[in-house]
Formats: structure tokens, C-alpha cells, sequence
């Protein structure tokens, strides 16, 4: 096991372990992904395993070709590939979670889970009893209570109308009758309508807080967060290279790598870091650059950081655009902002990993990266954050 220190480990848990266990759509995801493995997996045996036999079939035609195996998984095939089409619909509710009336229902299921926990079992402690009445009263003489299992399914199938009231009263003209109508009576009447009770009750609670309460996520909400994210990385990226013309200011017309790396070092940059910028402008691999190398070097570096400030002001002017023509708003999502779909791509995620020497904390941009990393769902770089982080001693 890797030795984490506290800021390494804290930035584990915080932002990878504890939001991955929580969020309800990552077990989703996760049986999405390993059914859809499975199914990928059989796919390829079974259209090799057909090949087979139907060539040694052609072969010996004569010869009786076993394709119960492939029938039997082609079932289960079919059903795993049901079970995931399912899930698949589930997780449309992950992205219309923003819209109100999606709030309200997952609200009012949530906050009534355990009420109706209870009265579950409250339900099937008399619907049970009821079952294994009709079974013993029953059971010899009407099919449909000729089991325990089936007495339970005729019950389901009296809540909802379709049963046979002749046949139990053929069966026994005295207790058939009370069976009946005292199922429906406690059962449908009162315990059905007690389920409905407490989800109404809840759902109107839920609707009138969210009534009260003002719409928080706003379309320019919205637009501002990408605006703030998106400039952070571009104010990065520049500090960067505003830390590789310093370090090229402290150089005489030989600058050598040493010297260069701990220039960059003090300042926080990563040793890779380090090597790939200053290899690609070393082009003759002695580990010195030379006057030439070096006015290249400042040239991209000025001609990127150009081109930054360039990026930097139309992403103000596209932002200030977006806000003026975007009145429209998005309903409360308290719950569901962590689970954005933007995306970040590596190459624009890289940051500074070290800090300066005798540092005994990580530089705080490592637990903002990290946040922003979990609040757009990019478990993988907050875990990368973590073990960024555990490099330092504490």
C-alpha cells in the first residue's frame, strides 16, 4: 500500500473515496459498465464458438452439433443486455435532474424512504398472514392457492381486480367470503391508501419548500462556473510560462539544465516538467542552451502567452455575450452539481506538482484542483490529486 501523508490522504478521502461510495449513480455506472463487459465478452466467444461448430457441422453433416451451451448463454446474453437497457433509461434521470419537477420526485422519495420502510413492513406482516390463510383454507381445492408463492400472486392480482371470487366461495361458502372481504377492506382500503398517504404528504412538503425556496442554478450560474474554470486553467497555463521567463532572466548566454531545473524547482514546477520544456528547445542534447536556443525559447514562450491573453479576453467577451443573451433559467440542483458532464482534458489538467523545497504543505492548488476535479465528476483526477499530494512530508 502506497504511504500517503495527511494532505495526500486527505484529498483521497474527501474527494475520491467518500463521493464514490455516496453517489447512487457511480454503483449504477459501475453495474452498467461490468454487465456491458460481460456481454462484449460473450459476444466475441459465442460468434467464435458458432464458426466452430458450424464448420465442423459443414464438415461432418452427419455428425450432430451440440448448440444447447451457446442457446442456454445466448438467454442470459439477451438478459444482461435487458438488465443494462434498463439501467440505461435510469440514468436519464441523472441528466434531467435540473428541471423541477425531476427534483421534486427524487425528493419525495428520498425523504419518505423510511417511513415507508416501516409501513412495509407493517404491510407484509398482515399480507403474509393473509397469504398463508388462503393457503390453508384454500389450498386443497382452488389452483391459484395451491402454493404459498401463488397465494401471494393471487393477492397482487386481487389489489388490482383480476381474481376468481366463484371459485374460494365454491371452496368454502363461510370463511371464502370473510377471507375476501376483509382482505380488501384492511389491505386495499386501509393499507394501500396509508402507502399513498405517506408519499402525498411527503411530496406536498417537498413542493412547498421548493416554492419558497429561490431558484439557486441559473443558466448564467452555469455559464459562470465554466467562465471561472476555464479561466483558472488559462491563468495557470500563463503562470507558467511567466515562471519560464524568470528562470530564463537568471541565465547568462549558457544556460545550463542545472541550473534552469533549479530555477523552475523553487518556483514549484515538477522535474518532467522541467525536462520536457527545456529538452525541447535543447536541440543538440548537450543540456545547455545557447543564445540561439534560448531566443527561441523566449519567443514561444511570448508568442504563447500572447496568444493566452488573446484566449483569455474573448472568453470574457464570449461570457459577457452569453449572460446578456440568456435569460432563461435552470430550477434548483442542489444535490445534483456534482455530477456535471463537462470535461477536462489532461493535457489542459497538468499543474505544478511540487512545491518549493522545505515545504510542509502542499500548495492549495492542489485541493482547488481537486475540488473542481469532484465537482465535474472527474474521480480519476481527484484520485491523481491524492497521490500528487502524498509526495510531500509532513
Amino acid at each position: 500500500m502506497l504511504p500517503y501523508s495527511a494532505a495526500g490522504y486527505q484529498i483521497y478521502v474527501h474527494y475520491f473515496l467518500f463521493p464514490l461510495r455516496a453517489d447512487i449513480w457511480n454503483v449504477i455506472d459501475s453495474i452498467f459498465i461490468m454487465l456491458s463487459v460481460l456481454a462484449i465478452g460473450f459476444h466475441i466467444f459465442r460468434t467464435i464458438e458458432v464458426n466452430r461448430l458450424m464448420g465442423q457441422l459443414l464438415r461432418n453433416p452427419n455428425i450432430y452439433a451440440d448448440f444447447e451451451f451457446l442457446a442456454f448463454w445466448q438467454t442470459q446474453y439477451n438478459n444482461m443486455n435487458a438488465v443494462n437497457l434498463f439501467f440505461a433509461w435510469i440514468k436519464i434521470f441523472k441528466y434531467i435532474s435540473f428541471n423541477k419537477t425531476m427534483t421534486q420526485l427524487s425528493s419525495t422519495l428520498a425523504r419518505c424512504a423510511k417511513d415507508i420502510l416501516g409501513f412495509a413492513i407493517m404491510f407484509f406482516i398482515v399480507f403474509f398472514a393473509y397469504a398463508q390463510l388462503g393457503y390453508l383454507l384454500f389450498g386443497t381445492q382452488v389452483e391459484n392457492f395451491s402454493t404459498f408463492v401463488k397465494c401471494i400472486f393471487t393477492q397482487f392480482r386481487i389489489i388490482l381486480g383480476d381474481f376468481d371470487y366463484n371459485a374460494i366461495d365454491n371452496a368454502n361458502r363461510i370463511l371464502g367470503p370473510i377471507y375476501f372481504v376483509t382482505y380488501v377492506f384492511f389491505v386495499f382500503f386501509v393499507l394501500l391508501n396509508m402507502f399513498l398517504a405517506i408519499i402525498n404528504d411527503t411530496y406536498s412538503e417537498v413542493k412547498e419548500e421548493l416554492s419558497n425556496q429561490k431558484n439557486e442554478l441559473q443558466l448564467s450560474d452555469i455559464l459562470k462556473q465554466g467562465y471561472n474554470r476555464t479561466l483558472m486553467k488559462l491563468k495557470l497555463k500563463k503562470d507558467r510560462i511567466s515562471d519560464v521567463q524568470k528562470a530564463l532572466q537568471k541565465g547568462t548566454k549558457e544556460l545550463e539544465y542545472e541550473d534552469f531545473k533549479n530555477s523552475l524547482r523553487e518556483l514549484g514546477h515538477a522535474e518532467h516538467e522541467i525536462t520536457a520544456a527545456f529538452a525541447k528547445f535543447d536541440k543538440d542534447g548537450n543540456q545547455i542552451l545557447d543564445e540561439e536556443e534560448q531566443k527561441r525559447m523566449r519567443n514561444d514562450l511570448e508568442e504563447n502567452k500572447v496568444a493566452l491573453n488573446e484566449e483569455i479576453e474573448n472568453l470574457g467577451k464570449s461570457f459577457r455575450d452569453n449572460t446578456l443573451d440568456n435569460t432563461l433559467g435552470f430550477a434548483e440542483a442542489k444535490n445534483n452539481q456534482a455530477n456535471k458532464t463537462s470535461r477536462i482534458s489532461e493535457e489542459e489538467f497538468q499543474i505544478p506538482a511540487h512545491p518549493p523545497p522545505n515545504t510542509l504543505q502542499p500548495p492549495r492548488i492542489l485541493f482547488l484542483a481537486a475540488e473542481i476535479a469532484t465537482d465535474n465528476g472527474l474521480r480519476f483526477w481527484a484520485l491523481h490529486l491524492a497521490f500528487s499530494a502524498s509526495k510531500y512530508s509532513i
